[in-house]
């Protein structure tokens, strides 16, 4: 069985995180725009998530304002997802910003988006529509679209008309910020102060090489203080508000190592078995602490079947998991802190009846670009290496 990958695995990804603010200064001072809290955890983050999850090949930061205050916040790696800084000495504007990060972005096709957005568009269709031209825009329709880029569009998806400000006031398809990008167009741009919207779609609109990918998607810019206070109530709806469990700067040294294991369990369509953790509500794989007298992947087949109600057949090994960022946990019945080491494994099920324990609230299997957005930070890195087509373990 060859498995799909991940939507994102072969995609570079550019964030614009470079401007000041301005519009939020007084409701959000010190810290530059995209790591504006939201709930308590900056914007960013949530971006960062969402494409490690969705398996993008690595991340690049196109900041300014205070870059060292980014890259000391992101690091450089992201649930196994690389993460590249490139800063700007003066305001370059998105275009020049590119052209600056040039040497980071080597996919066939680039994914730009602003680091003070939130569209999560269907990644596959968004790549196939991108397909025969230059740029491709992902478009969104909000009830007032006086403050963004509204499009027109051909029967083709050849963007016609670009209006970056409509004063209307009423409901449109805007552009939501969320390009994907050839590499010969990136190579035109030039490492000087340069605007994507003002100075470089109009041109290529007229030249009729840029299409529009238009998305259902949930579309949040915490641009004005408005919407920047709806961004909670935004973030809960789609069910990825924060949990304790999941702290993004642990106490680390406080924390007990727990040795585990879990296992990644494909059916024959190439999905993955996922349960809904009873104490949290997100969705996590098989797994849990190794037993006293048993093996790892005794341990692994114990828990699935504890779990799930299935028995499996162990088919490889993925690796062993201990990064202690983002798999320090707090448990919520007790308020341990943990730090999960884990030996994963891939499956298939073999026999038994799909059946939740105490445990979970629900199983389900997932397609690769199907994985719900609360899928729990420690199992992201795990997925991300599942669904390679590679059979070398990681150590990490």
């Amino acid at each position: 069985m060859r498995l799909a990958p991940l939507p994102l695995s072969n995609i570079d990804v550019a964030i614009l995180v470079g401007g000041l603010g301005t519009r939020l200064r007084g409701v959000v001072d010190g810290v530059p725009k995209p790591l504006a809290p939201v709930l308590g955890r900056p914007f960013l983050y949530y971006l960062l998530d969402m494409l490690a999850l969705r398996g993008a090949r690595s991340v690049t930061l196109c900041s300014g304002y205070m870059a060292g205050f980014v890259k000391e916040k992101t690091g450089t790696e992201w649930l196994g997802m690389p993460i590249h800084h490139s800063a700007e000495n003066e305001p370059m504007g998105t275009a020049g910003a590119l052209a600056l990060a040039r040497n980071y972005l080597r996919s066939e096709r680039v994914l730009v988006l602003n680091g003070d957005t939130w569209l999560e568009p269907d990644f596959k269709a968004f790549a196939a529509s991108a397909e025969k031209s230059d740029f491709c825009i992902a478009g969104a329709t909000v009830p007032d679209a006086s403050r963004y880029g509204m499009l027109e569009w051909d029967a083709s998806g050849r963007l016609i008309a670009f209006t970056e400000k409509n004063q209307s006031g009423t409901s449109g398809s805007i552009n939501a910020g969320m390009y994907l990008i050839t590499q010969n167009l990136l190579a035109s741009l030039t490492v000087e102060p340069l605007s994507l919207e003002r100075q470089v779609l109009p041109g290529l609109t007229i030249e009729g090489r840029v299409k529009v990918f238009r998305t259902d998607s949930p579309f949040l810019d915490i641009g004005i203080p408005e919407d920047y206070a709806a961004a909670g109530n935004f973030f809960s709806a789609l069910g990825i508000a924060p949990h304790t469990m999941f702290p993004d700067m642990p106490p680390m040294e406080l924390a007990q190592p727990k040795l585990g294991t879990c296992a990644v369990i494909f059916d024959e369509s190439g999905r993955i078995l996922l349960e809904q953790r009873s104490d949290c509500g997100w969705w996590c794989l098989p797994a849990g602490r190794l037993d006293a007298g048993e093996t790892l992947a005794q341990g692994a087949v114990r828990e699935t079947r504890e779990e799930t109600g299935l028995d499996i057949e162990i088919t490889g090994f993925l690796g062993m998991f201990s990064d202690p960022r983002r798999r320090t946990v707090c448990y919520p019945d007790n308020g341990d802190l943990r730090q999960l080491v884990d030996a994963a494994v891939t499956a298939r099920p073999t026999g038994g009846q799909l059946a939740p324990s105490p445990e979970s609230l629900d199983l389900r299997w997932f397609a690769p670009n199907e994985l719900p957005l609360n899928t729990a930070p420690p199992v992201v890195e795990i997925l991300r290496v599942a669904f390679r087509h590679e059979c070398i373990p990681v150590l990490r």
